[in-house]
């Protein structure tokens, strides 16, 4: 093969290059280590800033209450004393010095002129029992109200360091008495916390299993070397440009720092094992075979480089923060990656030497039999493909899509534990919230509305089996003002009374804004529902507000239950517009580089195979849709198309030398599918460590991704030739006639 252009350009300039490229890697790193990562604990850094869902969430936490709030619970074998009121103090005493923290509400904290003026009723009223006290007395909870931080950095991760030290402290003080910490501050932080723990063990597990794996692949250093340098740079100057931009990183390193590195190896592999076939051409020179290489290994490497980066890309146009980052820089990522490898071959080319590895024979050996399946038994084998398509579409129409965030977390982890405890035992976390507003503005306290509210949350709480009790105005009110309220002064009366109490005016924010033209009715609800059953829930509370207080009223639901159930959806919407956008690029693409439509349609119906694999592995293994699996069809989709490309780009050279389909095939099989074997190890390895992660997404996500790639193999070394075999895309060519010679 005569040496392209490119391919000289790149042994030329390629020192230089690969100079530039160890320089940038050299002084990322120290910036990564002088700098770190850009990182963000708040909620908010999930979602788009103009995110209608997100603005009218803030819209009610500026109003009312905000969403920064943690639980701490105390759980006795006997009821409520004088002893458990005294631990309970003692406990209020110790959080209210813990930074952060704005205010303690529990049972100690109600002032002694409430406690007198309820009497017996304290520990039956609405506002305490299954909040701050459990039905038989036995748990007693204290509700930390936390400021917001808008830098979202360090001061949280210390105050919840904070909170862990007392809550440790008084378990070895107090050995009897069971406590537990749990709640939305808290929870939030100790995911990123599993994170970032998770990002250091596996991303070392990973990297120790990819080595171990080229190891036995290669038995040589070099081609170690090789995958090693690209892998790193790739991956730290993608972290570096991240702190110099001031890009957001949090959730999504780890799983940026696995993927580009994976995926680097993964295209080194290719151009290793074709470097080591160049050996027998007997070219001595290397930078001739270096060019040699690259004339051939050039463009379907710069082809898998795009289609891989159009399946990640594609999810750039979600709507969820940590998505769109996370597709802008796995881009960014790939591209380095891909430089790095074209300018580092001919370093492997001069320095790698031979191969004298005997699994490559084993290796051999599967791929001629895989080849022979292929041609001896090509209609079973599609037919065999298409029972399986059929079955997995089958199990992703079982596919559920998550909204419940405590359950990103393992069952034996002590996040859901805690969790699952002040479920049990108090209220659920989950709140749903009802805004009600007069459209004129004006006030919205009147005996009417009381009792409005107070109907609606009752007839909701009887209705939707998600909903296990709600709280409205009257509640508070009827702290000072028991029985019914019959008339506007009434009512007007009972709020000011409850003003004047200590700790009332707390209370009464609770319920009514300080402006007094909007009032709120809080939904507890619990999880286990799907998406769209909590969401027609949510409509269902917008709907009967609406009609019971009429048109002169405004109504809005919001809360985190709404919020995390509106995110997901995105999520599906998401998921299904990416992939869209992923497929049609991706065909874009193979049809410019395989002209021809009979060979695109080949090429779409292999890679949609894997895509197929996945959604249903997900559905019948019942694995939810949730931040990180919404990427799965686009990501797949990007990776599977990889091997295909090299496979076509062989057979089509095999085919134009020889002419004969069936020992084209037999020679891809040979040559580029001991590569694509390779790689598929190398990627399923590399995400199959990602399975025990405390993080249920990312393991979701590698497991995933191992399995379908391991599809994608199957496809690309039997359903692939069958399909060529059976509708062949390529011309016929015509050998030639040689006619005998006259005597």
């Amino acid at each position: 093969m005569n040496p392209s252009p490119a391919s000289q350009l790149v042994v030329r300039f390629h020192k230089p290059v690969a100079a530039i490229l160890a320089i940038l890697t050299v002084a990322g790193g120290w910036l990564l280590f002088a700098r770190g990562l850009k990182e963000d604990y708040r909620l908010e850094a999930f979602v788009a800033s103009d995110d209608p869902a997100y603005e009218r969430f803030q819209s009610f936490v500026e109003e009312f209450t905000s969403n920064e709030f943690a639980v701490a619970a105390l759980h006795t074998s006997a009821p409520f004393d004088e002893s458990v009121d005294a631990l309970l103090v003692e406990l209020n005493k110790k959080f209210e010095t813990v930074e952060n923290v704005q205010r303690c509400n529990s049972i100690a904290s109600i002032p002694k002129a409430l406690r007198t003026m309820l009497g017996d009723r304290l520990f039956s009223h609405p506002l305490l029992e299954g909040n701050l006290i459990s039905h038989d007395r036995r748990t007693v909870a204290i509700l930390l109200q936390m400021s917001a931080e808008d830098s979202g950095g360090e001061a949280r991760r210390r105050s919840v360091g904070q909170m862990r030290d007392i809550v440790r402290e008084f378990r070895e003080r107090h050995p009897g008495v069971e406590i537990f910490l749990t709640g939305p501050y808290v929870t939030l932080i100790d995911m990123y916390a599993y994170v970032d723990q998770d990002l250091l063990v596996f991303s070392v597990l990973a990297f120790g299993l990819i080595v171990v794996t080229l190891w036995l692949v290669f038995r040589r250093i070099a081609p170690m070397l090789f995958a090693g340098f690209v892998g790193l740079s790739a991956i730290v100057i993608t972290l570096a440009m991240t702190t110099a931009l001031g890009i957001v990183s949090s959730l999504i390193t780890q799983m940026l720092v696995i993927l580009v590195v994976v995926l680097a190896v993964a295209n080194c592999v290719h151009l290793a094992v074709a470097a080591e076939d160049a050996q027998a051409t007997g070219d001595v020179d290397p930078d001739g075979r270096s060019r040699s290489v690259l004339s051939y290994m050039l463009v379907p490497c710069a082809i898998i480089m795009l289609t891989t980066a159009v399946g990640f890309g594609s999810v750039s146009i979600s709507s969820i923060a940590p998505v769109r980052r996370f597709g802008m820089l796995m881009v960014a990522g790939l591209v380095i990656a891909f430089i790095g490898s074209v300018a580092a071959l001919p370093l492997l080319v001069r320095w790698g030497g031979a191969s004298k590895n005997a699994g490559h024979r084993l290796a051999q050996r599967a791929l001629a039999w895989s080849a022979d399946l292929a041609l001896a038994r090509r209609k079973h084998v599609v037919i065999g493909f298409l029972i399986v398509g059929v079955f997995m579409l089958c199990g992703g129409s079982r596919i559920q899509f998550q909204s419940d965030f405590v359950k990103n977390f393992r069952p034996s982890s002590e996040i859901r534990q805690n969790y699952n405890f002040i479920e049990e035992h108090l209220t659920p976390l989950g709140s749903t919230e009802l805004v009600v507003k007069r459209h004129d503005g004006g006030a919205i306290v009147s005996a009417m509305t009381v009792r409005k509210g107070a109907d609606i949350a009752d007839a909701l709480v009887e209705e939707l089996p998600m909903v296990r009790r709600a709280l409205s105005l009257r509640d508070a009110l009827s702290l000072v003002l028991p029985g019914t309220i019959a008339t506007d002064t009434q009512a007007a009366q009972a709020c000011q009374l409850l003003r004047l109490i200590p700790g009332g005016a707390d209370i009464l924010r609770n319920f009514l804004n300080d402006a007094g033209d909007t009032m709120r009715i809080n939904f507890r609800c619990v999880e286990g529902f799907d998406v769209q059953d909590k969401l027609a829930a949510c409509e269902q509370m917008k709907h009967d507000a609406e009609e019971q207080f009429g048109s002169e009223y405004e109504v809005e639901v919001t809360g985190l239950y709404h919020f995390y159930s509106t995110l997901v959806d995105g999520l599906l919407r998401d998921q299904y517009r990416s992939f869209a956008l992923a497929a049609l690029c991706i065909a874009i693409t193979l049809s410019i580089a395989f002209r021809g439509a009979r060979m695109l349609v080949i090429l779409l119906l292999v890679n949609f195979l894997p895509v197929v694999f996945c959604v249903g592995v997900m559905g019948w293994c019942g694995i939810p849709v949730n931040m990180t699996a919404a990427m799965m069809l686009s990501v797949t989709l990007g990776i599977a198309v990889d091997d295909t490309v090299h496979y076509v780009w062989r057979l089509k050279h095999e085919y134009a030398k020889h002419g004969d389909i069936e020992r084209a095939i037999r020679d891809s099989h040979k040559s580029v599918g001991r590569a694509c074997l390779f790689t598929t190890i190398v990627i399923a390895c590399g995400f199959s460590i990602l399975l025990f992660s405390r993080f249920l997404p990312t393991a979701y996500f590698g497991g995933l991704l191992a399995v379908t790639m391991l599809a994608a193999l199957a496809s690309d070394l039997w359903l692939l030739p069958a399909l060529i075999l059976t509708w062949p895309p390529f011309e016929k060519r015509v050998q030639p006639v040689i006619k005998p010679q006259s005597d």
